[in-house]
């Protein structure tokens, strides 16, 4: 996986670490939510039940998806292997593409061939301050 070994506790825990730095900006505002919960509860009883809750609904879908995907991706290994090689291929061109455009200036043309070729409430959408 990744390049390194899955088997043991460490290698486990930099699996685990991974999946966290992943995770963070999702959980985010759940984990938010839940702690807001939590610090309105009347009592310590209250907040641990809240925050255990949450723990629990986080980590039930985490332990379905690995126990579940292991056969599953142990077989489209190949599949995915191959996708992965054409989508590093297919973005190293598109990144080409893009630094011979800013260094040429046409991004700036394309920009607003873009915009203008945009429907107004798009326009609007994604320059509303």
């Amino acid at each position: 996986m990744g390049g390194f070994s899955t088997a043991g506790l460490r290698e486990q825990t930099r699996v685990g670490l991974l999946l966290g730095v992943v995770w963070a900006p999702c959980v985010g505002p759940t984990l938010g939510a839940a702690s807001l919960m939590a610090a309105r509860g009347e009592t310590l009883g209250q907040v641990a039940a809240t925050m255990l809750a949450f723990g629990v609904g986080a980590a039930i879908p985490l332990l379905a998806i690995g126990m579940l995907s292991r056969d599953v991706l142990s077989r489209w290994r190949g599949r995915l292997l191959a996708a992965g090689g054409a989508g590093k291929r297919v973005m190293g061109a598109v990144l080409l593409l893009v630094g011979v455009l800013m260094l040429s200036g046409l991004d700036k043309r394309a920009e607003a061939w873009l915009v203008e070729a945009s429907p107004a409430w798009l326009t609007r959408l994604t320059t509303a301050i």
